[in-house]
């Protein structure tokens, strides 16, 4: 018989050990990038079709789920689930397809915290005392709202009006241009104006959908006694359970008499659409700007599979003044970029006639689309995006006239280093020495300086970012960053 050295058998017993090993890895493969991507996929196919079934039950009109321009949405968003390599591919898939989608509050995120504790979130929320503000110009008041959330926004404009009885202005400009709507701030801001109580309009539930075709009108609220209330917990409640809501908005005090400018823009969107409208059934009310967003519905937050949760819209509004917001908005009184309302309104407070002062207004206009840099464009450059080497994800500001240049990106939690520059990289606007860091509202100067210092930004949280450059002149630029 041959003999075996030990040596040899620990050759044998290694070549053993790993023949084992790859037949293992190859039947099992369980750490393997596609074996995770179809799981993924299979959660995400499941959330998809969640989604669809949310729609299909609480939809305000079954109806428009039945249409062209929503199955083939549909089928993206199935085709989506499929392809998406995880969720945060999905849900930013989700949510930029919804922006071209048939009809507006569809939003998709992570659940921060369970669909039925939101409403108790929503009415208890405060904001920040930054969202309501009141200048004095001469003898108008100029009362800006950028929401129509939160308690203590609500507060503000109770506190605003009662600032403004005591000083008693000629006149009264309210800024909506940068309002994107909320919950019930509007009522108190629309109250304080009117002289007579005023039939608004109606939210229209599926239960009015379900008996009828027509569209409803003021006959159809007339018996109906009128929504009140500040709970959007209660809202959310009482409009799904009716075919109609009625709105009646009542006189508040104290009483302004004087007469009122409303500045609009096609930012202004949902609860600011509803209050815009409200307030031009005033005859001393002028509504100067843009044409709203026309998104106005009342959405609610639905928990979906594997810790998603989705908006979607329970009830559209029909305005007794023009009829259907949604996809439509609030025309003017007087159309003009939205950029010198605030201007052209302090011309006809000052007795300019309208003629004078729109030309004056379009003069503006014209000046200020002549852009600093010969409209060379600018970039957010920075780490987020590989300095620029990552081209499809590297932020272009937009100008806005009046050197500002203004852009938009989704940021991780995470810290990032960053300048602004064009393209060629001629010149950049990085950090003062000693200033690098800088904070959500916070506005800070820059410097124009060759091998300026990066400026650096941290972020807690996923974050939407909004980036305004103001450049007062080439040498000199301020920026601030304020979250969406």
């Amino acid at each position: 018989m041959t003999s075996i050295r030990a040596d040899q058998i620990s050759i044998y017993m290694k070549y053993l050990s790993a023949l084992i090993l790859a037949l293992i890895t190859l039947s099992c493969d369980f750490g393997s990038p596609s074996r995770k991507n179809e799981k993924i996929n299979q959660d995400l196919a499941h959330v998809a079709d969640s989604i669809s079934k949310l729609m299909s039950e609480y939809h305000y009109n079954p109806a428009e789920l039945s249409t062209d321009k929503y199955i083939e949405l549909e089928e993206k968003i199935r085709e989506l689930a499929g392809t998406a390599e995880t969720k945060e591919e999905f849900i930013k898939g989700f949510n930029t397809l919804w922006q071209d989608g048939p009809f507006s509050h569809v939003r998709l995120a992570m659940a921060e915290r369970p669909a039925g504790e939101m409403a108790d979130f929503i009415d208890s929320l405060r904001v920040g005392d930054h969202t309501v503000s009141l200048e004095w110009v001469e003898n108008t008041a100029v009362l800006t709202l950028t929401t129509m959330t939160g308690v203590d926004t609500k507060e503000g404009v109770f506190k605003a009006y009662q600032d403004i009885a005591a000083n008693k202005p000629h006149s009264l400009i309210i800024d909506l241009r940068n309002n994107t709507g909320g919950t019930f701030a509007g009522v108190p801001l629309v109250g304080h104006v009117l002289t007579d109580s005023a039939d608004t309009g109606m939210f229209v539930s599926r239960k009015w959908w379900t008996d009828h075709k027509e569209i409803p009108g003021l006959n159809d609220i007339q018996d109906l006694t009128p929504w009140q209330g500040w709970s959007i917990k209660s809202f959310w409640h009482d409009v799904q359970e009716v075919p109609l809501t009625r709105v009646k908005f009542m006189p508040m005090e104290p009483h302004f008499d004087g007469q009122v400018y409303v500045l609009t823009s096609k930012q202004s969107a949902s609860a600011a659409e509803f209050a815009v409208d409200a307030l031009a059934q005033a005859d001393k009310v002028t509504i100067i700007g843009e044409t709203t967003a026309g998104e106005m519905l009342s959405q609610k937050m639905y928990d979906l599979p594997h810790d998603f949760q989705l908006s979607l819209p329970i009830a559209e509004y029909y305005s007794t003044r023009i009829g259907r917001i949604e996809g439509r908005g609030v025309e003017p009184d007087i159309s003009i970029d939205q950029s010198v309302a605030m201007e052209l309104a302090f011309s006809l407070i000052d007795g300019e006639p309208l003629e004078v002062a729109l030309s004056n207004a379009k003069q503006a206009i014209d000046e200020m689309k002549e852009e600093p840099f010969d409209g060379e464009k600018l970039y957010l450059f920075g780490n987020m995006n590989d300095w620029g080497k990552k081209w499809r994800i590297t932020p272009q500001f937009e100008y806005k006239g009046k050197g500002i240049y203004e852009t938009s990106s989704q940021f991780k939690k995470g810290r990032y280093e960053f300048k602004i520059a064009p393209m060629s990289w001629d010149f950049d606007y990085g950090a003062v020495s000693g200033q690098e860091y800088i904070s959500v509202g916070q506005e800070i100067s820059l410097a124009k300086v060759p091998g300026s210092s990066n400026l650096v930004l941290e972020i807690e949280s996923e974050s939407e970012l909004h980036f305004s450059l103001y450049v007062r002149d080439i040498e000199a630029a301020t920026l601030e960053i304020v979250r969406e």
